[in-house]
């Protein structure tokens, strides 16, 4: 008796096994039907206006107790779906961020922040480059087959614009500056 119950064992054990490489091979037919593929992203072009900043009670090399910075920016941001059997399939999206913090509000930033801004904008003669790093929080939903698989990358993109004073006519309101970018350059997008 007592080796009926070992053999018994035995066969739970590999019946078990065989259950779990059934199930290995049938996902890996699945995935290999389907091949699904992270999306992919680009900064297609960024406009950047009204870049005014501020710096409060100080001097621009950083003394100060913070600054202000008014700005307005649109990014164009492509992202594309190169999974082919997955829904929706093979698809390209432009998506238009706007950022317009030009009115009354503008964004609180320490006051060497505040100073280096100021530096970059108006490195080489007038002409700097001011860079930033955008992070889109975004929201996909794969759907293979019948089953929904949602994830939430996130992506980053770094950008850099090459900014120039604006001329203003009439007397003298000091104006900003401005800058336009048509980039191209890939965002890393991580899951």
């Amino acid at each position: 008796m007592a080796m009926a119950r070992a053999g018994g064992g035995g066969t739970c054990c590999s019946c078990l096994c065989a259950f779990l490489v059934c199930i290995g091979v049938a996902v890996l037919i699945y995935w290999a039907t389907y091949q699904p593929h992270r999306i992919r992203a680009a900064v297609e072009s960024a406009e950047l206006s009204n870049l005014t900043v501020v710096v409060r009670n100080g001097t621009a090399d950083g003394g100060g107790s913070g600054g202000v910075v008014y700005y307005r920016l649109a990014v164009n941001v492509t992202m594309y779906n190169p999974s082919g059997r997955a829904g929706p399939r093979m698809s390209t999206t432009v998506v238009a961020i706007d950022f317009d913090r030009s009115g009354g509000g503008g964004v609180a930033v320490a006051g060497d922040v505040a100073a280096e801004l100021d530096k970059e904008i108006k490195g080489s003669g007038g002409g700097g480059e001011v860079g930033f790093e955008m992070v889109i929080d975004a929201r996909v939903r794969y759907k293979l087959g019948f089953i929904p698989i949602r994830a939430r990358p996130k992506v980053r993109c770094p950008v850099r614009i090459p900014v120039k004073a604006e001329r203003r006519g009439g007397g003298g309101g000091g104006g900003g500056v401005t800058g336009f970018l048509r980039s191209g350059d890939r965002c890393t997008v991580k899951y």
